[in-house]
């Protein structure tokens, strides 16, 4: 994308927090399908299911085939994505005051399975987690921009098209993502190594990622800084952005 997006972790969003899914959460399917056919009027449609995120408390209709745009809803069916209109959809009236949403981004970004990314060690611990894709010029800007701060980060790697997906589940799937990535984005072709056996591209999971943290908008990059602060797109005030981060000492636990 061609411009750059601030989301303040404090302003971010428009989710109401009363309703957060509680810690010990544990996912009822068919209570869901029921709340959902219930909301939208109609049956769930042949082909399509419904299974939980890694996000407590909210589920996705996915319909089964790859690439296919999942559909989103929370347990108490006061927000929905991609349900009856794109993006979000609050029925609920939206906590208005910064601490609720920041404690809302903190909540979601404390469910995302670091372990599951892919870490690209540099000088740095891990400054951020980026949504991004080998498809992406913008992407490739942010790469060469980490780079030159020696910033490690945590990377969900996705794709703009098919092709790109198919270049990130090969990433992903890398006997050593990290250097993968590092050379698809660098223009430097694949790393020279041997898949991990029977390595699954969590394809899903990834997707939803940047659905979840583009606040319905999923355009690559995304930028989530470890305290929290977010940012889509990049050019130079993403650089200054960075570059204050490590000055900060801002970091996750690697």
């Amino acid at each position: 994308m061609n411009f750059i997006k601030v989301v303040f972790a404090g302003v971010i969003g428009v989710l109401s927090c009363q309703a957060m899914a509680d810690p010990a959460w544990a996912p009822d399917v068919p209570k869901a399908r029921a709340a959902f056919e219930k909301e939208t009027g109609i049956p769930l449609r042949a082909g399509h299911h419904i299974e939980p995120t890694i996000f407590k408390g909210y589920y996705a209709v996915r319909t089964g085939k790859a690439g296919g745009a999942s559909a989103y809803f929370r347990e108490d069916m006061a927000w929905l994505g991609n349900i009856k209109s794109p993006g979000w959809s609050i029925q609920s009236p939206a906590d208005s005051s910064s601490g609720g949403k920041r404690a809302w981004l903190q909540q979601q970004l404390g469910q995302v399975p670091l372990d599951r990314l892919v870490l690209v060690k540099r000088s740095t611990p891990p400054v951020a987690v980026i949504w991004s894709a080998p498809d992406c010029p913008y992407c490739r800007m942010l790469e060469k921009a980490l780079e030159q701060e020696g910033a490690s980060v945590y990377v969900a790697p996705v794709g703009v098209s098919e092709s790109g997906f198919e270049q990130a589940a090969k990433v992903y799937c890398s006997g050593q993502p990290a250097q993968a990535w590092k050379a698809v984005m660098q223009n430097a072709g694949a790393a020279d190594d041997l898949p991990k056996p029977a390595c699954d591209y969590p394809r899903d999971m990834l997707s939803d990622i940047g659905f979840f943290f583009g606040m319905g908008r999923p355009v690559t990059p995304i930028v989530i800084f470890a305290d929290r602060f977010t940012i889509t797109g990049w050019g130079e005030q993403g650089q200054v952005l960075l570059r204050q981060k490590i000055s900060d000492k801002i970091f996750f636990n690697d």
